[in-house]
């Protein structure tokens, strides 16, 4: 219920922007949290106190058996998780097919752990050395150049390597026969540290709503509804367990952006970007070439990577765009919205179909 009327309060589905529906939404997450806080065993964020494993732990070393979860899909053993999103130089009896690549644009969307966005005064980042001092979800989501990474008591560790300065200058995890990286970087989230000699088998589930999407929910729901002074409680809860400095003194269009990249950056890789960039229309007025110049984490349809060239140890970095399909095209209104069966909307005629969608007779 939560989720489904923060869509309805969103821009897409509520254009004179009613507050009722924002304070219905936020109502029904607050309903939840209320709830949960009377049970002997209630829903909770995954916490240990280690900013620096929670997250990827959430989802790898106790996937399932955790409180964070609140309905995930049965829980699945095997090993193919970790062979789909694996980097391409970890082969063996088991082999990496890279087949997820994170683009550019999401990388930069991460601030740097004093809570600033890269391209923020005072943020002190560093392109030179990009990945220093980040929020401690992205090394514990993206595989990036010069991570360690593998069984060490299976002689099998080392350091990613996505160099590449030409054919047979090239790093481990840069190209191969299975595939590789056409952004510079692979998804870890998911991804166990699995031996590549002596591949085991692990425990998955695939979530459909976790405790850390209600508490997104209501600060959202709240901002909007009446302004950040109740909001802040609910997305800090989130920052906190990642280890990042709580939100404060915002206007609430800033904090609007500010939850919508905490989204983004929490809910990851769990279907909600998809739906999320279309319900607060993102999209509107936005061109590839318009939005060029702006920073990449802002940038919807043009699609970025890294090149990494010079040494292991010394690597050179270079922003630029994704080497294979490096750009997107979203047709407004048409792209906001699935068609409706063509089925259905011939067996009921007056049902219609979505704009952009329609046939002939």
């Amino acid at each position: 219920k939560a989720r489904a009327l923060l869509y309805r309060a969103s821009l897409l589905n509520n254009p004179a922007n009613d507050k009722t529906h924002w304070s219905n939404a936020f109502n029904a997450a607050k309903d939840f949290i209320a709830k949960n806080g009377q049970q002997s065993n209630p829903y909770l964020l995954y916490n240990t106190g280690n900013v620096e494993s929670d997250y990827y732990t959430c989802f790898t070393t106790n996937p399932v058996y955790n409180n964070e979860i609140i309905l995930a899909r049965a829980v699945w053993n095997t090993n193919q998780v970790e062979r789909v999103f694996l980097p391409v130089g970890f082969t063996g009896n088991f082999s990496g097919d890279g087949r997820t690549n994170p683009t550019q644009n999401f990388v930069d969307c991460y601030e740097m752990n004093n809570g600033k966005r890269i391209d923020e005064a005072g943020s002190n980042y560093n392109e030179s050395d990009p990945y220093k001092n980040r929020d401690p979800r992205l090394a514990q989501t993206i595989f990036y150049q010069g991570m360690t990474w593998g069984r060490a008591d299976k002689e099998e560790q080392r350091k990613i390597d996505v160099r590449y300065n030409s054919e047979t200058d090239k790093g481990i995890d840069y190209k191969s026969s299975m595939g590789g990286t056409y952004t510079g970087y692979y998804l870890k989230k998911y991804v166990n540290n699995i031996s590549s000699k002596e591949p085991a088998t692990f425990p998955h589930a695939w979530i459909l709503f976790r405790y850390a999407e209600i508490l997104l929910s209501a600060a959202e729901a709240i901002n909007e509804a009446e302004g950040p002074t109740n909001a802040y409680s609910y997305v800090n809860e989130v920052r906190a367990r990642a280890g990042m400095p709580p939100y404060e003194g915002m206007s609430q269009e800033e904090l609007r952006k500010r939850i919508q990249n905490e989204r983004r950056i929490e809910l990851s890789f769990e279907d909600h970007r998809f739906i999320d960039s279309r319900r607060w229309k993102l999209f509107e007025g936005v061109s590839a070439s318009g939005e060029v110049g702006q920073p990449r984490y802002n940038q919807l349809l043009n699609l970025y990577g890294v090149k990494v060239t010079g040494t292991s140890e010394a690597p050179k970095y270079t922003f630029e765009l994704a080497e294979a399909v490096n750009s997107r095209i979203f047709i407004s209104p048409k792209s906001y919205y699935f068609p409706i069966p063509a089925n259905e909307v011939k067996r009921a005629p007056k049902l219609g179909q979505n704009s952009g969608w329609e046939v002939g007779n």
